[in-house]
Order: C-alpha cells, then structure tokens, then sequence
C-alpha cells in the first residue's frame, strides 16, 4: 500500500506546474498575488490568462537582425585594418624623419657653425640647433 502510494505522489508531483494555470488573488486589504495553487479564505480571484509558454520564434526576424550584425562586423574589421596601414605609415614617415635629422645633425657637427645674431644685448646662438658659445656682447650689458 505504501508503495502505491508513494508511486501515485510520484507520478502527480512529475505533472507540469504551468498545466494548472496561474491564479491572481486579491487579499482583504487589497494586496494582489499570483500563485500556482488556487486563492485561500478570504482571498478573491481566480484563474488569470498570463500565458504560461513562450511565442513562436520569428526566425526570418533573427536572421536579419543576425546579418546586420555581420555586415557591422565586417565594416569595423576594414575600419580596423586601415586604421592599422595608417598607424604603420605614420611610424614609418616618423622613423625616416628621425634618420634624416640624425644624418643631418652629424654631418653639421663636422662643419663649421653658423651664428645668427638676434639684436642688441642677445646671445650668440648655433644656427644648427647647438649652443657653441653663450657669450653676451660687449655692450656693457652683463
């Protein structure tokens, strides 16, 4: 007998719970509740028509939406990979600049300096970007 009747619990606990129905119960003060088991006492209510399974998919919807993503995907990557020739070529202008001011800078540090003269009371200043002499002149100004 207990076998029977632990099979029987068995089986109506395996029942689907949504197969029920969900209840929507309004207490005495007004307070609304949904629950799976019919409303108690004082409570009013009854079965509500909350659907209780999920809509069909809208597969041609998905996949559009899935393209558009794709075809974003694919523009940022293009976007990527020319952002990344440009940083390339910057570097590389740069690095070349660089080379040719190094190459210049130290075929000037074998020539002889060139000065330029600013005005009255100014600094003798190497025209190639170095200092050579810092001497004021004799204008009696120190």
């Amino acid at each position: 007998m207990k076998r029977e009747l632990l099979a029987v619990g068995v089986l109506l606990m395996s029942l689907p719970a949504g197969a029920a129905g969900i209840y929507r119960c309004t207490s005495a003060s007004g307070a609304v509740t949904y629950q799976e088991i019919a409303c108690e006492g004082g409570a009013t209510g009854g079965v509500s028509n909350i659907p209780t399974s999920f809509p069909e998919v809208n597969t041609a919807e998905r996949d559009r939406v899935l393209q558009q993503a794709a075809a974003l995907e694919a523009r940022n990557l293009r976007r990527y990979e020319i952002d990344s020739n440009e940083r390339v070529a910057m570097a590389d202008i740069a690095a070349r600049e660089r080379s040719s001011q190094a190459a210049s800078a130290a075929q000037s540090a074998d020539a002889y300096p060139v000065y330029a003269f600013a005005g009255r009371g100014a600094h003798f200043v190497s025209v190639v970007g170095r200092v050579i002499r810092h001497n004021r002149i004799a204008t009696g100004v120190r």
